[in-house]
């Protein structure tokens, strides 16, 4: 509301024409002095003042007239609560619950004077945010599946009309964010100060946590299939406890465990021996205790997939090598694979005699090329291996000195790579050169079981030592995911994944392998790291793709409640080329949950559903382009405890990083008092100024015209014309 307005003119126009205006005025008197006679003295008095205001506002509007006009508003600052209603707010600590200790504050008498000298706007969240009122807080219970906390900052703001006047955001929770974006780049990034209370710590806390179990995704009929596990705990030191795995209602293992102390990440394993081909489905149970805060977190599913042969690979060199002597026995290691070896003497002969590789591929699953030669990358040699990766062999394909140095785009072999390059010869780029998973392509499932991998979790890639360089191909092909790329500027791509008719192809493209092995093979080191990789992508590789110009699935088979689905298809042309602008629409369940999912490029779409009831969820896709192209479907499981369930502990770090991140404070949720004073809730003096050109408003000229217009209309009635 305006406390005063005060108004100003000034002329930007010559100042001499308000002097004509008494002489416009003297004019129009005299040339209707002697008009009409006494008797029609009024009609003579209208036209002089009509004239007199057209020649006099015409007058005016020459001398430029400027109106300014100026106000002073009181303006209330606008303060935006947003309260963590989620799961985690249910823990009770010393037997009160998190969400109750934000009620009792928000109830305080002192806490209502100093919020009402501001505006303010309320928000609960847990996945996603909605409005609350302070008043009825007492209805407001807990729930969710999740929490994220980026995205009930993004939402609130959206629902904000008057933006200028939001000074501050207090953030009430106790910091479990375990969905969605990075919440301290956003608070950075949405120029507000966002001020956090703390609710919860860890003292006292009494849990046990399975914080993740896995399995190969492929394992094979009478060979052991290897489950991990990792457990986590507090309140519980030297205690002994129970693992129990099943499959179905069967308990089919169990072992003892001893806690160890507070937050010490304890691992376990079972072997198993499967009976029988198909998907596989286990369950890790801790047995509960007693005084947990949360049993929830006491089980995990894990999903295996086993297939009753082993995997038989064709491995061809172009040359002895220490790349081969370790890929060689890196994948020999692993009972589930069988290795046939042949090594190139010169350009059409092998060190096998009688090797022939168009019988060799008949009854192999993948084809491992180390270095190989022009011999083995054209020619008739060089078709009958793009033939066979057509029909469905898998590629593993490692180049080397001898592969670029003849390098030829029209080769064979080169068109179905994942990379391209127009020029003959590639030279190797010397210079070491730290590894990482690349942002794309860290779900693929030949590196996902990777991460977290190490005690510190993470990227174990980053712990390798470096590669000795590289071979710069030009580009990926459309539908290629790069997995492994550089640190350095440009982050080259070193490992490549793509595909080619019904065959699946990875790419390596340095050299100097065995340097990883060897190197990161003293203390501390993570040999393992590149071991399993060679043998994870033997095994994906092996995996038929689905014939169909469709082919969708799930980033994983099962998820946590709470989590996003994440959806990825690809989708190919009659050729069987990756095709660009498809429509790809999903249902989930056949109940009319339906989703598109968003171009990625290079044939690939990617989408994601959550808030999914747990159990047994099916799918079905289906691709359109010009017509129809193609349909699939599968089904994947959601576990009844959420992601909310598996850490209930207050991070009360996070919430001092996104307060920094935005410019604001963070307190426990005891200092409330503190905080309040903190906050800028003081009320504004605004002062608003408008200056408006009146010399070029169209109304003005408008007016004159009229006035002109009735001294003619009266002078033509009275016969003056």
């Amino acid at each position: 509301m305006a406390e005063w307005l005060d108004l100003s003119i000034r002329l930007e126009g010559g100042k001499a024409f308000l002097l004509l205006i008494p002489v416009a005025l003297g004019l129009s008197y005299y040339a209707y002095r002697q008009a009409l006679g006494p008797e029609r003295r009024g009609v003579r008095s209208a036209l002089v003042a009509l004239r007199s205001l057209a020649l006099g506002l015409l007058l005016l509007i020459l001398t430029e007239p400027i109106l300014g006009l100026w106000s002073k508003e009181v303006v209330y600052p606008l303060v935006l609560i947003l309260v963590d209603t989620s799961s985690s707010m249910a823990t009770e600590e010393e037997g009160v619950q998190r969400l109750e200790r934000v009620r009792a504050v928000l109830r305080d008498g002192d806490f209502r004077r100093e919020l009402g000298r501001s505006e303010s706007l309320a928000y609960g969240f847990a996945e996603e945010s909605y409005e609350i009122l302070l008043d009825t807080l007492e209805l407001v219970q807990t729930g969710g599946q999740a929490t994220d906390l980026a995205s009930s900052l993004r939402q609130s703001l959206e629902q904000i009309a008057e933006r200028k006047k939001l000074e501050n955001i207090l953030l009430i929770s106790d910091g479990a964010h375990n969905l969605g974006e990075d919440p301290v780049r956003v608070a950075r990034e949405i120029g507000v100060p966002v001020y956090t209370l703390g609710v919860g710590s860890d003292d006292g806390l009494v849990d046990i946590q399975i914080v993740q179990a896995k399995a190969a995704e492929i394992g094979y009929l009478g060979h052991n299939l290897n489950i991990e596990a990792e457990l986590r705990s507090w309140g519980y030191k030297n205690r002994p406890i129970d693992v129990l795995l099943y499959e179905g209602k069967k308990e089919i293992g169990r072992q003892r465990l001893v806690l160890t102390g507070d937050n010490v990440v304890q691992k376990l394993s079972f072997d198993v021996l499967p009976n029988a081909t198909g998907p596989h489905i286990y369950r890790l149970v801790v047995a509960a205790q007693k005084g947990e805060v949360s049993r929830e977190n006491n089980e995990a599913l894990v999903f295996t997939r086993i297939l009753e042969e082993r995997v038989q690979v064709l491995l061809v060199a172009g040359s002895p090598s220490p790349d081969l002597a370790f890929l060689y026995r890196s994948l020999a290691l692993d009972s589930t694979i069988v290795v046939q070896t042949a090594v190139q003497k010169n350009s059409d002969s092998f060190y096998q005699r009688d090797f022939d590789l168009r019988k060799a591929l008949v009854d192999k699953d993948v084809l491992v090329l180390i270095n190989p030669g022009p011999g083995l990358l054209s020619g008739s040699m060089g078709n009958t291996i793009k033939e066979g990766v057509d029909s469905g062999v898998g590629l593993l394909f490692v180049g080397g000195p001898r592969t670029y140095k003849n390098w030829d785009p029209n080769m064979a072999v080169a068109e179905i790579l994942p990379v391209a390059t127009e020029r003959r010869g590639v030279r190797f780029l010397s210079g070491a050169q730290a590894l990482r998973l690349s942002p794309e392509g860290r779900h693929h499932p030949v590196v996902r079981l990777q991460q977290g991998a190490t005690e510190v979790g993470g990227d174990p890639w980053m712990q390798m030592p470096p590669l000795p360089g590289y071979f710069p191909l030009a580009s990926k092909n459309r539908g290629a995911i790069v997995l492994v790329e550089g640190q350095g500027e440009g982050h080259p791509s070193f490992i490549l994944s793509g595909s080619y008719g019904k065959g699946k192809v990875i790419a390596a493209l340095s050299a100097a392998f065995w340097r990883l092995d060897l190197l990161s093979s003293g203390v501390g080191g993570r040999p393992q790291t590149i071991r399993n990789f060679w043998r994870d992508a033997v095994k994906w590789l092996a995996i038929q793709m689905s014939a169909g110009r469709l082919r969708v699935s799930t980033e994983r088979h099962i998820y946590r409640a709470g989590e996003k689905v994440i959806f990825a298809a690809q989708v190919f042309d009659e050729l069987l080329r990756p095709q660009n602008a498809a429509t790809v629409q999903v249902e989930l369940d056949k109940e009319g949950l339906e989703f598109q999912l968003q171009d990625q490029g290079g044939g690939r779409y990617q989408g994601s559903w959550a808030g999914l009831a747990p159990g047994t969820h099916h799918y079905a896709a289906s691709a359109y382009g010009n017509g129809f192209i193609g349909e699939d479907e599968g089904r994947f499981i959601v576990e009844r405890h959420s992601v909310e369930s598996v850490d209930v502990r207050a991070d009360t770090v996070l919430l001092g990083e996104i307060a920094r991140a935005s410019g604001g404070r963070y307190r426990a949720l005891g200092e409330w008092r503190e905080m309040l004073e903190l906050l800028d809730l003081q009320k504004h003096l605004v002062e608003k100024s408008t200056v408006v050109s009146l010399w070029d408003q169209r109304w003005l000229v408008v007016i004159v015209v009229l006035l002109l217009g009735s001294e003619w209309f009266v002078r033509k009635r009275c016969g003056m014309i």
